[in-house]
């Protein structure tokens, strides 16, 4: 594929024809707010973070962008941050209570989404209804999945369809209820653990 220039926030980068604007931004140094973009899974779009700017000023998510000779945007504007700010402080009001002893602790990307837009966890939390911890779940002999952490992000569905065809874990509930649960015989799961690996914010993690 072709190369063809374009800009992000004031810097000319090169892209390959083909590409998305975030996966530009990413191969270029540049990060973009995202949660449910992984690099070897279709883009679905879901989480909303990774919204930019257009040089019209309209918002688009970046991980179903294409990129195009010529074209300018903003990943961080006002504009931008009053879109997914909102978004951010409801994933972290309903979020689990406490990252101590969370095996995502340090390395969870919603905790470096709440850093680089400076969310006071404290003041968020007061935002949601209360709500009963619920019980975590062990999906197959190999690993565990805690909904208190979920974000709904659809990682997991999407590379277990694409490991083994179709998806051994489906939704089920509604609204912050919704969970993640496995369909069928869990024997037949190849324990590759790569869902669990890609998990964001360590919902799924290996059983002990």
């Amino acid at each position: 594929m072709s190369n063809i220039k374009i800009t992000i926030d004031g810097k000319e980068i090169t892209a390959r024809r083909g590409m998305t604007v975030l996966q530009a931004a990413l191969e270029n140094g540049i990060n973009i707010t995202h949660l449910c973009f992984y690099p070897e899974i279709e883009p679905a779009g879901a989480c909303r973070l990774c919204m930019v700017e257009m040089a019209d000023g309209e918002l688009v998510t970046a991980c179903r962008t294409p990129v195009k000779a010529g074209m300018a945007v903003q990943t961080r504007s006002e504009k931008v941050d009053k879109a997914i700010r909102p978004v951010v402080e409801l994933l972290v009001a309903y979020h689990h209570d406490n990252c101590r002893g969370c095996p995502g602790n340090g390395k969870c990307e919603l905790q470096k989404i709440m850093a680089l837009l400076k969310i006071d966890r404290k003041r968020v939390r007061r935002l949601a209804s209360p709500a009963e911890t619920r019980p975590v779940a062990a999906l197959t002999p190999y690993f565990v999945y805690d909904p208190n952490r979920c974000i709904q992000c659809g990682i997991c569905l999407r590379t277990c369809e694409t490991v083994c065809g179709e998806s051994m874990l489906y939704y089920v509930g509604r609204g912050h209820e919704m969970a993640v649960a496995f369909y069928g015989d869990s024997e037949k799961c190849k324990n590759c653990l790569k869902c669990v690996s890609r998990c964001p914010v360590a919902a799924l993690y290996v059983k002990e």
